[in-house]
């Protein structure tokens, strides 16, 4: 178990890099192993695995642990690698926490308790409890829609207060105006929705976790470096590229519309698990418009190359 944190603080585009099946639906390695170099190479700043894009739900606890550790051993150090723990329960949580970091993790990520809509206080005593149940850096994952609770500010400083390793937040809240609360309290936020990065960015975020980027990863971080260059004319341009390709979204279930994207786009990705079906037919025409116009800014191969 490491005793000190990361020297590098966490920073820029973070893939949140989906989990390839095959036919069989069980884990394909091998590709997965050629879709972290590609997204390696591509200049991304750290990757997201096993998160909500990565079927996280649709795993099981050994699962997790045999795939967390496969992609630290894939990244081989290359860059950060930061893994989902979250569970229902604080103990599933603190157990999946305390294996990420035996096997290198170096940031976990902890979506918090779904379904059961926690109390404030029992969401502050679960963070708590699985923060000190490790030594590496602990980020929350907000994303209310889907958990049915919501990490506010004033729960979040409480954490704070309590845990010095508790450093940031992965936020899909879409609350642009609570960012500034965040970072007063001295975390690292990462906008968590890939059409309002920009925002995010100038609203002090130290970068995104982006599941579009999964596709076309460059593009994410030429939008990342424009705004650290200050030419936010740059930027801008290319946060309306991608955002056709996000607003896909809600045309089907939500991990299938990436998969998609990557298998239209010549990125092998597979299916994902059941009950997630395959995308819809009659929405292919809106996905290939998104892919065309990323193709024909040169951040996707062409057609047949």
């Amino acid at each position: 178990m490491r005793s000190t944190m990361p020297e590098t603080q966490l920073k820029g585009i973070i893939p949140a890099v989906v989990t390839p099946f095959g036919e069989d639906e069980s884990i394909d390695y091998a590709v997965w192993q050629t879709l972290i170099d590609s997204l390696i190479a591509s200049g991304v700043h750290a990757l997201l695995v096993v998160g909500g894009q990565g079927e996280f739900f649709a795993l099981t606890e050994e699962e997790r642990e045999v795939a967390v550790r496969f992609c630290v051993q894939a990244v081989a150090g290359r860059v950060p690698v930061c893994a989902n723990v979250g569970a229902v329960s604080t103990r599933q949580t603190v157990r999946l926490a305390q294996k990420a970091e035996e096997d290198g993790v170096d940031y976990l990520v902890a979506i918090s308790p779904y379904y059961l809509k926690p109390s404030a206080d029992e969401l502050v005593a679960h963070y708590v409890e699985v923060c000190r149940s490790v030594h590496a850096p602990v980020l929350a994952y907000n994303i209310p829609e889907r958990t049915g609770v919501e990490l506010t500010p004033p729960i979040l400083k409480r954490i704070k207060g309590q845990c010095e390793n508790f450093v940031g937040l992965k936020d899909s809240s879409g609350k642009i105006e609570e960012i500034p609360e965040y970072t007063a309290a001295g975390l690292a936020v990462f906008i968590g929705r890939d059409h309002m990065i920009l925002d995010g960015l100038k609203a002090g975020c130290a970068g995104a976790v982006s599941a579009c980027s999964n596709v076309c990863p460059r593009a994410f971080v030429d939008l990342y470096d424009a705004f650290q260059a200050g030419d936010l004319e740059k930027a801008a341009r290319l946060q309306a590229l991608v955002e056709p390709l996000r607003r896909t979204f809600s045309m089907a279930t939500f991990p299938s519309v990436v998969k998609e994207a990557m298998n239209m786009s010549g990125v092998a990705a597979g299916a994902c698990r059941r009950p997630v079906g395959p995308f819809p037919v009659e929405a292919r025409g809106k996905l290939a418009e998104a892919i065309q116009s990323l193709r024909a800014e040169g951040y996707l191969p062409a057609a047949g190359g």
